[in-house]
């Protein structure tokens, strides 16, 4: 066998492994990425809720029984 022919392929299985590494470490960026904002989503979410259940809380109520202060807070 040639030994240029066997260091080239040494070389190039050399950056392949390389090139497999740095998309291995992209990919597990990508991932915590990714679960970083389904966590900021579902904080969202949540908050939208609270707030969609305090106004209808509100809604039903007329404005003679909001106080004043809080009538002031609702604008």
């Amino acid at each position: 066998m040639d030994s240029s022919r066997i260091l080239v392929a040494l070389q190039e299985q050399d950056r392949w492994r390389e090139r497999h590494a740095k998309l291995e470490d992209r990919l597990r960026s990508v991932r915590a990425r990714k679960r970083f904002f389904q966590r900021e989503l579902d904080a969202v979410r949540r908050r939208v809720a609270r707030l969609e259940e305090a106004l209808s809380e509100t809604a039903g109520r007329t404005s003679r029984d909001v106080s004043i202060a809080s009538a002031g807070r609702m604008r």
